[in-house]
């Protein structure tokens, strides 16, 4: 393993067991086994080693989401599937807590949580919409903005409308699926 992917595995690691607070320069270097120079010659800051860690978990997860999801028979269905597979996956994986729960001064309240790259991302996964409704791809970037928002919103702030996979799968169909252009499923 190179020592970039070291690093990054590290803080990874630390948010997963002490969160953004606990993921510092010096408690990354030592579980990486690296000194506090070799860290910041990598990555410059902790928030950028915080940001491209959150990045590389997020993507691991994303993708996994995207596999669960399966066989859908329509954009709107392949939409609500990805949505309730992403917020059960953000809830679950430790280390994607500094997004459940911001605080301030992290990456995430400092506004680069739909940034272009979280939004590029985002779109990644949505691809799939496209195939279904090729009309979508000029508003894709868009769609993945509002996605992101409704994700974070949903994962922080929970309600009785989005406790269970099926709660969830009905407040998406009537709040999400129209929010984004689609027509609601039969």
């Amino acid at each position: 393993m190179d020592v970039r992917q070291r690093i990054l595995t590290a803080a990874v690691d630390r948010l997963s067991t002490s969160g953004y607070s606990g993921m510092t320069i010096s408690a990354v270097a030592a579980r990486a086994g690296l000194s506090r120079p070799t860290v910041y010659a990598h990555f410059g800051s902790r928030e950028k080693l915080a940001s491209e860690a959150l990045t590389l978990v997020s993507s691991r997860m994303l993708a996994s989401v995207v596999e669960q999801v399966g066989e859908t028979t329509s954009a709107a269905e392949y939409l609500v599937e990805t949505m309730v597979s992403a917020c059960a996956a953000f809830r679950a994986h430790p280390a994607l807590a500094p997004l459940v729960q911001p605080q301030l001064g992290t990456v995430i309240v400092d506004g680069y949580l739909v940034d272009a790259d979280s939004v590029g991302m985002a779109r990644r996964f949505l691809s799939p919409l496209v195939a279904f409704r090729p009309d979508l791809e000029p508003d894709m970037d868009e769609i993945a903005e509002t996605c992101i928002r409704f994700l974070v919103s949903i994962v922080q702030f929970d309600s009785s409308n989005t406790r269970t996979c099926d709660d969830l799968r009905r407040y998406l169909h009537r709040r999400l699926v129209p929010a984004v252009g689609l027509p609601p499923a039969p």
